[in-house]
């Protein structure tokens, strides 16, 4: 009996350790937690194109305007004694003409006629038998001007053009000639005859207009015969 009462407690303390251990739980190393880490990528850097705008000042177009101005276009009826003078300041407006002003003359006519200018003074002692531009065979170009001072001559026109720029100042007067004719026996009897006359002015600096007093249109060409005044 004295086993059974060892046996006894042996046994309860056997079962109790063996439910100790049942109920036990294994703890180990805990398991490894995952961490997500979510990695954010930059967003791919974009570069944008920069455009520079250079600012070009444009230069101005340089327009040429025209500066020719036609100041005389006639037509009329000439004989071997007779000439027509051209006032500038009466028909063309220019009391006086200056250095540099330019001007394009054109005579057309049936019969070789002289053109040239004078001053206006001289001009209008054109019908004296003293100032007669003269055919003679022996000066060249057969033309003795005697006392006249002309300037912008044409000689013996029939279809010339000639560009003249002044020298100096002064009244101006142009003047179509056909008297040298008479002191030239070819022209005898030559009937009277068709003429043509073109002034343009083609430059320079002077810039005038009508704006004298007693300009009167009919008044501004000329006409004389030396008959007349013989």
């Amino acid at each position: 009996m004295i086993w059974r009462k060892t046996l006894f407690p042996a046994a309860l303390f056997i079962v109790a350790a063996v439910c100790i251990a049942g109920c036990t739980v294994n703890v180990g190393n805990p398991a490894p937690t995952t961490i997500q880490t979510t990695i954010q990528a930059a967003p791919p850097m974009t570069t944008e194109a920069t455009t520079t705008v250079i600012a070009t000042t444009s230069l101005p177009t340089m327009t040429t305007v025209p500066t020719e101005k036609v100041v005389l276009d006639e037509k009329g009826t000439l004989t071997t004694t007779s000439y027509k003078t051209y006032d500038f300041k009466t028909l063309m407006g220019y009391k006086f003409v200056y250095p540099k002003d330019r001007f394009r003359i054109t005579i057309r006519s049936d019969k070789p006629v002289l053109g040239y200018a004078v001053n206006t003074e001289q001009a209008g002692q054109l019908q004296g038998s003293q100032l007669v531009p003269h055919y003679v065979s022996y000066v060249k170009g057969g033309i003795d001007w005697g006392l006249i001072d002309p300037v912008m001559v044409i000689e013996k026109a029939t279809d010339s053009t000639k560009e003249f720029t002044m020298q100096d100042v002064r009244p101006l007067t142009y003047v179509v000639d056909g008297r040298w004719m008479s002191y030239d026996h070819n022209y005898d009897n030559t009937p009277p005859f068709n003429y043509e006359i073109i002034i343009v002015k083609t430059g320079g600096p002077t810039q005038q207009s009508f704006d004298f007093v007693g300009y009167d249109a009919n008044g501004s060409i000329s006409s004389r015969n030396v008959n007349d005044a013989r």
